[in-house]
């Protein structure tokens, strides 16, 4: 390990040796860069035996933002001009200043920084993504249980968000391009908010009429309407998440408006579901059959409790809980590792 540390406000750089067989090891995520976004990364490489004031190239460095990595993009700014970091050594003082004077190495260092920025918000956006189940379905999936007039807004809005989801690190390079897919995010939001109020209120028309004597017809019906208003919420969540992560605004009372917003309105949903389904749950159970309305009542009563106790745990929910993660995850602690091939690995435990 080298005794130099390049410090900064922002971050830390720590040459350090090669991590073996660091694909296979735990704790560690390799993030994949685009062709443009792996040459940003290469300039980083030359330029760090300047940051850390060695004569050469290192095998591997360890980058650490304190901060958060959206916190990282900023160098120190030297009266005389250029930017740079102070040199500490071992016992942790300060020991030199290395300074980038060379436009060229700056934008090298800041490119590479917002590189990183980029790959590790399509790292943070997909432990979000697993958890919407609904919304990850095929298409033609999706299309079994859309119904109404809001079914062709529904699908468009989620094929879109899907896609901004999935080319995040690409349509990131491209300003127009990221300015327009950022305008449609807040477009689906919209759409999304009004499908789910449109589907809110089938589904409390739908739980309080009659079932008649087809009880199990009638469930379905709202089982249907419950995963119409899932993919609504869901496509709100995804479409608020990527409007933060389009923007890059970080700022903590933004983030904060934005999470409360999301929070609270989904809470009230799923409070919604639970009145609906509690609902469902007591009329089952009070349904008499009769010759000619013979059911699997436990299967059906068993389907209908599952829901009910998912919303009733006392507990955030798992979307809940995974908004709040990504919403904050660019301003949490983080640590990479660089290898001499520009491979870079984010540190996850």
């Amino acid at each position: 390990m080298d005794n130099n540390v390049a410090v900064s406000g922002n971050f830390e750089i720590i040459s350090c040796d090669k991590i073996a067989d660091i694909e296979s090891k735990p704790g560690f995520k390799k993030l994949e860069f685009t062709s443009s976004q792996k040459i940003q990364m290469g300039g980083l490489m030359q330029q760090l035996p300047a940051v850390v004031a060695t004569g050469t190239l290192s095998e591997a460095y360890m980058v650490r933002f304190p901060d958060g990595i959206s916190n990282a993009c900023h160098l120190m700014e030297y009266k005389t001009g250029g930017l740079g970091t102070s040199i500490q050594g071992a016992d942790g003082k300060i020991v030199g200043h290395a300074s980038l004077e060379n436009v060229s190495a700056q934008a090298a260092v800041l490119g590479a920084f917002n590189a990183m920025s980029i790959v590790s918000g399509q790292y943070f956006l997909a432990q979000i993504n697993s958890e919407l189940k609904t919304m990850n379905q095929n298409i033609d999936k999706i299309l079994e249980f859309l119904y109404g007039d809001k079914k062709a807004e529904l699908i468009s809005e989620v094929s879109f968000v899907k896609s901004a989801y999935q080319n995040y690190s690409s349509v990131m390079e491209h300003e127009q391009q990221r300015f327009a897919t950022l305008v449609s995010l807040q477009e689906a939001k919209k759409v999304a908010m009004k499908d789910i109020e449109f589907y809110m209120s089938d589904l409390d028309s739908a739980v309080n009429s009659k079932s008649g004597s087809d009880i199990v017809a009638w469930t379905d019906k709202i089982f249907q309407i419950k995963d119409c208003l899932e993919l609504s919420i869901q496509l709100y969540s995804m479409s608020s998440l990527l409007e933060i992560y389009y923007s890059q605004n970080y700022d903590t009372g933004y983030i904060s408006n934005v999470e409360e917003e999301a929070v609270t309105y989904i809470g009230k949903c799923e409070k919604r579901m639970l009145s609906s389904f509690s609902k469902l749950s007591t009329h089952i159970q009070n349904f008499k059959e009769g010759p000619l309305k013979k059911f699997d009542k436990p299967a059906l009563e068993k389907k209908v409790n599952l829901v009910v106790d998912s919303f009733s745990r006392g507990t955030e929910s798992e979307i809940l809980k995974s908004i709040r993660s990504v919403m904050h995850a660019s301003e949490a602690k983080a640590e990479y590792y660089v290898n001499s091939n520009g491979d870079l690995y984010l540190r996850t435990a």
